[in-house]
């Protein structure tokens, strides 16, 4: 028997067009993935072959910092967590206890957000939490920055306004203080690269991390309530305070800030330990005559490292009267002019000869001041070339900069910001005292030199050596 063909019913036009809609957004939900996954799966493949082509676009794309989890880890972290395994949790125990983010945590508290935490990507200029929406969820950045966004209603200009609160970068935990208190986001944050993070649902944060981060703001308050800065905050602004805050801990030599490292929108209070800052004075060294001279280098100076500011004498004309101020610089192979002869400071008449081959810059670090238990730094004091390093292991509580000042209605922070400024000399008066120092140096040298040469000629016999009381009975006939 012939089979009959199984007779479709026609779709009617709405029908049609819902069909295309659900192919489109499948389609597009699709097209999104992959390349919401491109960026982390492209290290599977970076072997040379044969094709030449292929070989150069591998060698010359850019790279990305990413996280130092493994493409199997991750794979692991985006399945549901009923379905992981216990040699998979085993592996992100493993895998989560040596980052960065995570060593704060006891161990049991390491070993449950192993099975809890799921790994995202997100592109750059998205949004990964807005203000005023619902928390969902909480978030450890591996990988990337983001910038931080509050929006302000302004009551005189009647409008909202946008300010910027810094940036996060890796190893920042955020999200978490919506979902303890259960409010609204109070900040939009915003990739500004590629981000790789760690999320933590509401549900599981409830279960694994809210008591532990609730004992972390206790901590941070405690150490408040033991400084007279913060003697009229009340418990609500302490307490808001160490939400956004945070402690950590620095062993010795380490850089705490300063060289791109450390976090410069934070304020830093010492609470355990001492640390220094580190000065380095950029000079310009040239000759006079034969004599080494120095001179400062600003920070915000154009000039090349070959370059020296000086006045050359003008060639004779009517039209110019005075010495012209010319910048010269020093040719790179040192062929051309060796030699310029410029104005004296001593006399108006005299001129001196700079040897511009000799030119050249030199760098010196220079420890500038020590800074113990219970000092302040970066609260707006002067902080160009300069950098802080632990001299033991030290610990320290950063609080954001913008809170201090948004808290300096009675002016502690000013006043603490003077009194560094004060206290701290400053990139000139160091560049002063240097010089000073180097020419006691020479001078010391210079005066040990000519008493032993005056030494070695007091070895001869003369009336001098004689001694004083022979002298005196020659005198008298004695």
């Amino acid at each position: 028997m012939a089979q009959r063909k199984k007779v479709v019913p026609a779709m009617s036009p709405e029908e049609k067009l819902a069909r295309e809609n659900r192919a489109r957004r499948k389609f597009k939900a699709f097209v999104r993935l992959v390349i919401a996954n491109l960026f982390w799966l492209g290290d599977l493949d970076d072997t040379l072959g044969e094709n030449v082509i292929l070989n150069i676009q591998k060698l010359t794309r850019k790279k990305i910092k990413k996280s130092t989890l493994t493409t199997q880890e991750k794979i692991i972290l985006t399945k549901p967590k009923e379905e992981r395994t216990d040699e998979e949790k085993q592996l992100l125990n493993r895998a989560i206890g040596g980052m960065k983010c995570f060593r704060k945590y006891p161990s049991e508290v390491k070993g449950q957000l192993a099975a809890v935490t799921y790994f995202v990507y997100i592109g750059s200029d998205r949004v990964i939490v807005k203000q005023d929406h619902i928390p969902t969820a909480m978030y450890f950045l591996l990988s990337g920055e983001a910038l931080v966004t509050v929006k302000t209603y302004d009551k005189r200009l009647k409008e909202w306004i946008e300010e910027e609160h810094g940036t996060v970068g890796p190893g920042t935990m955020f999200g978490e203080v919506a979902l303890i208190h259960g409010i609204s986001r109070t900040a939009t944050i915003t990739t500004t690269v590629p981000c790789e993070l760690l999320m933590i649902k509401k549900e599981d944060f409830d279960i694994v991390l809210k008591e532990t981060v609730w004992k972390a703001w206790e901590e941070i308050t405690k150490i408040m309530n033991r400084y007279s800065y913060f003697k009229n905050w009340n418990s609500v602004i302490k307490r808001e305070c160490s939400i956004i805050s945070r402690t950590k801990t620095y062993t010795a030599d380490q850089i705490i800030l300063g060289d791109g490292i450390g976090l410069p929108t934070y304020s830093y209070l010492i609470t355990k330990g001492c640390c220094s800052i580190v000065e380095h004075l950029q000079v310009l060294v040239h000759y006079v005559n034969g004599v080494k001279k120095y001179r400062l280098m600003r920070c915000d100076s154009n000039l090349d490292l070959r370059t020296i500011e000086t006045k050359t004498k003008p060639k004779k004309s009517k039209t110019q009267s005075s010495f012209l101020s010319k910048r010269i610089k020093s040719p790179k192979n040192g062929m051309g002019k060796k030699k310029l002869s410029v104005k004296s400071k001593k006399s108006k008449n005299s001129y001196e000869s700079i040897d511009l081959k000799m030119v050249h810059m030199e760098t010196h670090f220079l420890k500038v001041c020590e800074l113990s238990e219970g000092a302040f730094f970066n609260v707006g004091e002067n902080f160009e070339r300069r950098r802080v390093i632990a001299d033991v292991k030290t610990d320290c509580l950063l609080i954001p900069s913008y809170w201090l000042m948004k808290m300096n209605k009675d002016n502690t922070w000013s006043r603490v910001q003077q009194f560094l400024n004060n206290r701290i000399p400053s990139t000139k008066k160091i560049f002063e005292e240097w010089i000073k120092e180097k020419k006691f140096i020479s001078y010391k040298k210079k005066l040990v030199k000519d008493l032993l040469a005056q030494k070695r000629i007091s070895n001869t016999n003369c009336i001098h050596n004689v001694p004083y009381s022979i002298r005196l009975k020659e005198n008298t006939g004695a």
